[in-house]
C-alpha cells in the first residue's frame, strides 16, 4: 500500500514527499494548545478542529492503528517575506491536491482504514456546520496534522524531507497513514 500511495502522491503534482514509520509520529499535548490560541480563526468553529475534532488520545489511537506515513508538500514560491497573495495561492493549490490525493488513496485501500491529515483547517465546504448542524462530508473531512498533535517540522524530520525549503518559498504539509 505504502508504493502505491506514493504513486498517487506524485501522480497529484506535490513538490515533495516523504515516508515515515507511523511509531515516528509523536502526538504532543503543546501543538494542540497552540490551537486554543486562534489564531487561524477556526478553534471551535470547525469540525475539524478543537475542541470538536477529537481528543489528542484518540489521534494517538488512531495513529498507533497506522503502520506507514506518507508526508506530502506542496511548495509555493514568494517574491518576497510579506507576499500574502502568493502565500494563498499556494495553500490553495495545496489543499486541492491533498484532498484529490486523501480521496485517491481512500478509494485504492478498499475497506482498509487510513487516516488523512491535513494542513489547516477544513476547506472543502464554503462554510462549516459546526456546532449548529453534523459536518456535511465527515467521510472527507480532513483534520489538520497539528489539531492531531503533530508538529509538523518534526514529522519531516522523521521522513527526512525539508520542512523549510529556503528563502523565497512557503510549504503546505500534509499526510496520509496507512
Amino acid at each position: 500500500m505504502i508504493d502505491q500511495l506514493h504513486a498517487l502522491a506524485e501522480a497529484a503534482g506535490f513538490e515533495c514527499i516523504g515516508q515515515a514509520p507511523a511509531t515516528a509520529l509523536q502526538v504532543r499535548a503543546e501543538v494542540r494548545d497552540m490551537c486554543a490560541v486562534d489564531r487561524c480563526q477556526a478553534y471551535g468553529r470547525t469540525w475539524t478542529c478543537p475542541p470538536a475534532c477529537g481528543t489528542l488520545d484518540d489521534f494517538a489511537a488512531r495513529i498507533a492503528a497506522h503502520e506507514h506515513c506518507v508526508i506530502v508538500q506542496t511548495v509555493g514560491t514568494m517574491e518576497d517575506d510579506f507576499d500574502i497573495e502568493g502565500i494563498m495561492e499556494a495553500e490553495a493549490l495545496h489543499k486541492r491536491r491533498f484532498a484529490a490525493f486523501a480521496d485517491a488513496a481512500r478509494a485504492a485501500a478498499g475497506a482498509a482504514p487510513l487516516l488523512a491529515l491535513g494542513a489547516g483547517a477544513c476547506t472543502l465546504c464554503a462554510q462549516c456546520t459546526c456546532p449548529d448542524e453534523p459536518c456535511r462530508q465527515p467521510e472527507r473531512a480532513l483534520t489538520s496534522m497539528e489539531a492531531a498533535g503533530l508538529l509538523v517540522s518534526d514529522v519531516c524530520a522523521a521522513a527526512g524531507i525539508p520542512y523549510n525549503h529556503g528563502r523565497g518559498t512557503i510549504a503546505f504539509t500534509s499526510c496520509v497513514l496507512a
